[in-house]
């Protein structure tokens, strides 16, 4: 499957007819042997091609840590680092504030020339700068001599391509099959790198020079310059990707254009967001930044944009994640909508084991590289999530409550029918009303829920628990899916399917309630076993019931009361795994450490069932803990270390940075205190007991859509009142405020 075939199958998602062109393989699963600390590096990227840096902008030569050029899951540079006389610049600052081109200021160390002549450091700069497009990287080196003497330099660029999948890069295994890489080649002013994959696709790196080098050997180019006192000599490269055919060559294009036709997609990003103001600089800052940090990871196609899940290893379409950010960002209904119809293009069609695919599922994770298309790994697409079907489901019912779309209802209905079914044929493997998850595929997951690490969910001396599983938070979502499956069929006109899934939810409400909860605690189990035995361990997941809805008001105020203990709440944030635990870690992935999507979700449940006080604690943690952060931008996840033993929140080595729902947990954290519950069907906002914290005076929100309505608000805290003024209202639009939160 070579050439044009290839490279449309490689750019574009396959439809499920489009079978990978090999059965499944024996795969070796390595010990971990990848990436091990990515927390000082730059991402810029533009739809589905991104570069990871160092700060200086580098790639280093034999890198362990997974930077490089990446595109569809495979990485196209694996080198791309500049030094000076043989040694590295000194790095003076790096800015990557467009998040699709950036800046470096470096200068030299001290130089020993071959001929005895020092060129002492400070004296020279480089300034680089770097913009990338979707299919390209383009790069403009300015060096400036501020000697009082000419000086002779050599400086020298190396260049590498690995074409190496991501999961290798991530050590997560080691394959003993590979394709044809071939040695760098000339094609004139052209460094090409091709790679042939057992996938029988072609990939290509190619890297255009002006001026041209002084010489080249393989993947190094060397520049002799010589810098009269006070010049400076510019130099331009392209390095652009291609897949199944080389990329043609093309003039080098005017970088200012590149960075002005950018800033003018990010600035019409924000343009359809609505505006936060408010009195503190730094959160307006942190808000603006998650804003951009989701047009970022948008990926895809023009036509099937998404916002992918994290980089740089998850630079792709996840189901669970996806949804998650279009609940978080419900203020952007074109993104949900988009979300919610690639999802159902996606939807599980058939019986299939090796990729956990049942007919009604919604996918997990998409990937495109030469793993995923031979089947080495089962994800392309893989099933193996038991949350995202009803996620997909809370995200339509909130998307109408957000915009009251009956046409995007009525497009969806079959879809909203096979994942209804999925809950009731496959989900609940046991006829006894819950979710539950076993894994088919033997090289799929063990876990299948949001905390999918082997080693996640436990019973309380610490074992694994024994399968299948039934999370306690996945059955607040198949709570809260029937409940919005209802609101849809009413709004369509079925009312006997709508109170056929009212009842259902009803009847799961009570039926969660008896086998989750745990007196002793006064907290509900993190899952059931096989044997419907408890797994009585205190976790963040029960938490996320209180979004949801699915708990008396008694049993969530026990609930809220009980995660804000010490043992859970760290002064920053709250820990997926209480530090009371036998398998809490504060470095370990979903054992101990604090994930901003979490707590933003655990905030707004906190918002539904009036626990303010515990909400503000939560949001002054986040907020002091981001300030922290780089950019203030909010990583994927972070340490579990208690505030008061270090003082400043502990970075996880390799979190994901920028990631979707990340960067959207800010955005739900501004809904929370806001108090704002769209009710669009009804022509209605409902505003719910505001809230600012003691570091907010004001807030102003202008042009929030509701339906085809925009509403602009200010908010002014005054002592431990909080005031709203409805400032504007275009449309018909009322605003209502209510003290409790019921739909």
């Amino acid at each position: 499957m070579a050439g044009s075939d290839a490279s449309q199958a490689a750019r574009t998602p396959a439809s499920h007819d489009q079978s990978p062109m090999v059965g499944p393989r024996n795969v070796e699963y390595a010990v971990a042997t990848g990436a091990q600390d990515i927390r000082d590096t730059i991402v810029i990227k533009e739809q589905d091609l991104f570069l990871l840096t160092d700060l200086n902008g580098n790639v280093p030569r034999g890198n362990i840590n997974g930077l490089g050029l990446y595109y569809q899951d495979t990485r196209f540079l694996s080198a791309y680092e500049l030094v000076l006389e043989g040694i590295p610049p000194t790095y003076l600052l790096s800015t990557g504030e467009m998040r699709f081109a950036e800046v470096q200021e470096l200068t030299n160390p001290d130089l020993r020339l071959p001929n005895g002549v020092l060129i002492r450091k400070e004296t020279l700069t480089l300034h680089r700068e770097r913009v990338i497009t979707p299919s390209a990287v383009d790069d403009l080196l300015i060096v400036t001599n501020y000697n009082v003497t000419s000086i002779p330099l050599q400086l020298v660029v190396f260049f590498d391509a690995d074409f190496a999948d991501i999961f290798q890069i991530r050590g997560f295994l080691q394959i003993s099959e590979r394709g044809t890489l071939y040695p760098p080649a000339w094609e004139g002013n052209v460094l090409v790198f091709r790679y042939d994959g057992i996938d029988h696709v072609s990939r290509f790196t190619r890297i255009e020079f002006d001026p041209p080098p002084t010489s080249a050997s393989g993947g190094q180019i060397v520049y002799d310059l010589n810098l009269d006192p006070r010049t400076s000599i510019r130099l331009r490269l392209r390095v652009y990707v291609a897949v199944g055919e080389p990329a043609p060559t093309v003039e080098l294009p005017n970088l200012p254009v590149l960075i002005s036709r950018g800033t003018e997609e990010y600035e019409r990003w924000l343009q359809v967001q609505p505006i936060v103001r408010t009195d503190n600089q730094v959160w307006d800052d942190l808000v603006r930044r998650s804003q951009l940090d989701l047009h970022l990871l948008q990926s895809g196609t023009t036509e099937e944009p998404f916002p992918a899940a994290g980089i740089p290893w998850f630079a792709t379409l996840f189901g669970r994640d996806s949804l998650t950010v279009g609940l978080q960002h419900m203020w952007y209904p074109a993104q949900v909508a988009g979300i919610l119809r690639l999802l159902a293009r996606y939807q599980g069609s058939r019986v299939d084991p090796w990729r956990d695919e049942q007919p009604g599922k919604i996918l997990h994770e998409l990937r495109r590289g030469e793993l995923a298309r031979c089947n080495i790994i089962p994800f392309n697409p893989y099933y193996g999530t038991v949350d995202a079907t009803p996620l997909f489901i809370i995200l339509l019912a909130e998307y109408y409550r957000g915009t009251a779309d009956l046409a995007l209802l009525r497009e969806l209905e079959p879809n909203l029918r096979a994942a209804l079914d999925w809950m009731e044929k496959y989900g609940d493997l046991d006829g006894d009303g819950f979710l539950e998850y076993q894994r088919e595929s033997g090289s799929g997951l063990t876990n299948q829920g949001w905390k999918d690490s082997w080693d996640a969910i436990m019973y309380k001396n610490g074992d694994l628990i024994k399968p299948p599983v039934a999370l306690v938070e996945v059955q607040a979502y198949a709570y809260a899916a029937r409940m919005g499956a209802s609101e849809i069929y009413h709004a369509l006109g079925n009312e006997s399917e709508a109170h056929r899934q009212r009842y259902l939810a009803n009847w799961l409400r009570e039926a969660f309630d008896r086998a989750f909860w745990m007196e002793d605690e006064g907290f509900y189990c993190l899952a059931l076993d096989g044997d419907k035995k408890q797994a009585q361990v205190i976790a963040s997941n029960p938490g996320q019931i209180l979004w949801c809805g699915a708990v008396s008001e008694a049993r969530a105020r026990r609930v809220a009361e009980r995660i804000m203990e010490p043992d859970m709440f760290t002064g920053w944030g709250i820990r997926t795994l209480s530090s009371r635990e036998v398998r809490y870690n504060p470095m370990g992935y979903h054992v101990g450490t604090v994930w901003p999507h979490d707590n933003s979700l655990i905030g707004l449940g906190f918002k539904r069932y009036g626990e303010e006080g515990r909400l503000q604690t939560l949001i002054s943690g986040f907020y002091d803990a981001v300030r922290h952060f780089p950019d203030l931008r909010v990583p994927e996840l972070f340490c579990g270390y208690d505030r008061a033993q270090y003082h400043i929140p502990i970075r996880y080595p390799v979190a994901c940075s920028p990631q979707a729902w990340a960067a959207g947990a800010a955005l739900l954290f501004v809904r929370a205190m806001l108090g704002l519950v769209p009710q669009a069907p009804r022509n209605e906002l409902w505003i719910v007991r505001p809230e600012l914290p003691a570091w907010l005076r004001s807030v102003t929100i202008e042009r929030l859509q509701v339906g085809n309505s925009f509403v602009d608000l200010r908010y002014q805290r005054q002592g431990d009142h909080t005031f709203t003024e409805v400032l504007r209202i275009e449309g018909n639009l009322r605003v209502v405020f209510v003290e409790r939160w019921e739909e």
